[in-house]
């Protein structure tokens, strides 16, 4: 007998009904009273308070505050690179382990106009391609979810700088963003000491690809649409909890007012109340007074001082994370133009979405339909061959 879905609707009208009249409007009065306390805040208040040893992450803010919420222009003219990637991971009701890495870069220009796709694909099915040694280890590790999950990450990164250094002189000096929609310095979540040292090499060469860009001179960031980060909202936190308690909530018996505001809010509820097209001040993630402390001590001096800002694209508030130099060399305006251009309403696929973004999803996207496409292709190539090997018959159950 099948699921019966539509007896869910009595609670699917409840929940819509918690939302209405308690959720949404508890969580529009706190972050109305939170967005207050930062408008008050000054910047060595939140400095001081950043620098404290929470269990938490906070921000740590590198321009003053409040800042100029005005909105820079469109720039006229400029190019632009965005890639986005998919994988399919080894299944283990597949009885032949392989993986597919895809990235797609798409690269824009505007006045006068041009469009370019680039894909980059990698087929592993090899034991050697199937495993991984990182350097300095004597553990290997499986090539399984979380390492095709950084594997995608970096080729992400990298197929970028590749095509910047394929892209033409260009004659009119137009201004060039190279942009990705996911964290720029991933960080691997295998655990053992294979993958510990599969992190740290894989850190190495993001960080490494990230002083090219710096020393190119082309900005790089990744835009994170819906973001559930807190930095901001932790530190705000943070200069009302005690200093012995080192904001260790789950074990606060006498909640601070504040923090009973500021507990439910994400970093997005308290930037909601900027103005279209404008952004937040620049921040860079602390943790415990340390801001170098995503980077394993063998390469802290390559720390590429990664900073982030929210920006109202109209539809939603996004993330914008990019290194702290593009800050330094005057460059956010800019930034912050070409990307409120992708996202409006008569360019953007999406409002509030860059639109090279999307295309660049478009490009790299595995579907249902590919990957089932994959596993007939493989099975097909394998029968011509006299070798008859099936999916599990769980999966063959499942239809999968």
């Amino acid at each position: 007998m099948p699921f019966d879905l539509p007896g869910l609707m009595p609670e699917i009208e409840t929940m819509a009904t918690y939302y209405a009249q308690e959720y949404t409007p508890e969580l529009r009065s706190s972050s109305q009273q939170a967005w207050d306390l930062f408008q008050r805040a000054r910047r060595e208040e939140l400095c001081d308070a950043a620098r404290r040893e929470t269990l938490q992450v906070l921000a740590y803010p590198e321009e003053e505050l409040p800042r100029d919420a005005s909105v820079p222009p469109f720039p006229p003219a400029y190019r632009l690179l965005a890639s986005d990637g998919s994988a399919i991971a080894p299944d283990s009701h597949f009885p032949v382990p392989y993986a597919l890495l895809h990235v797609a870069l798409v690269g824009m220009a505007y006045h006068p106009p041009a469009f370019w796709v680039e894909h980059d694909a990698h087929f592993l099915f090899r034991r050697e391609d199937l495993t991984i040694l990182p350097p300095h280890s004597q553990e290997s590790i499986a090539v399984e979810g979380p390492v095709v999950d950084t594997l995608r990450s970096f080729k992400e990164l990298e197929i970028v700088w590749q095509g910047l250094q394929r892209l033409p002189d260009d004659p009119q000096k137009r201004p060039l963003l190279a942009m990705t929609d996911a964290i720029i310095l991933w960080t691997h979540r295998g655990s053992g000491a294979g993958h510990n040292e599969f992190k740290e090499d894989y850190l190495r060469r993001s960080v490494e690809l990230l002083e090219s860009f710096r020393q190119a001179g082309r900005p790089l960031v990744s835009f994170l649409s819906l973001p559930h980060h807190r930095e901001v909202v932790n530190t705000l936190m943070a200069r009302a909890c005690p200093e012995d308690r080192q904001m260790n909530c789950a074990e606060c018996r006498q909640v601070p007012a504040r923090c009973q505001v500021l507990r439910p809010l994400q970093d997005r509820h308290l930037f909601g109340f900027l103005p279209e097209g404008a952004r937040s001040p620049m921040f860079r993630p602390i943790y415990r007074g340390d801001l170098r402390w995503r980077l394993p001590p063998p390469i802290r001096e390559l720390d590429p001082r990664l900073a982030f800002f929210y920006l109202n694209t109209g539809p939603e508030v996004a993330r914008v994370e990019l290194p702290l130099w593009i800050l330094e060399q005057g460059l956010v305006d800019l930034v912050q133009g070409i990307i409120l251009d992708q996202c409006r309403p008569l360019r953007a696929e999406v409002a509030g979405y860059p639109v090279a973004l999307s295309m660049a999803h478009h490009e790299a996207i595995l579907t249902t339909r590919d990957r089932r496409a994959l596993q007939w292709m493989i099975e097909e190539s394998l029968a011509r061959r006299q070798i008859f090997w099936r999916p599990s018959v769980k999966a063959q159950m499942k239809g999968s």
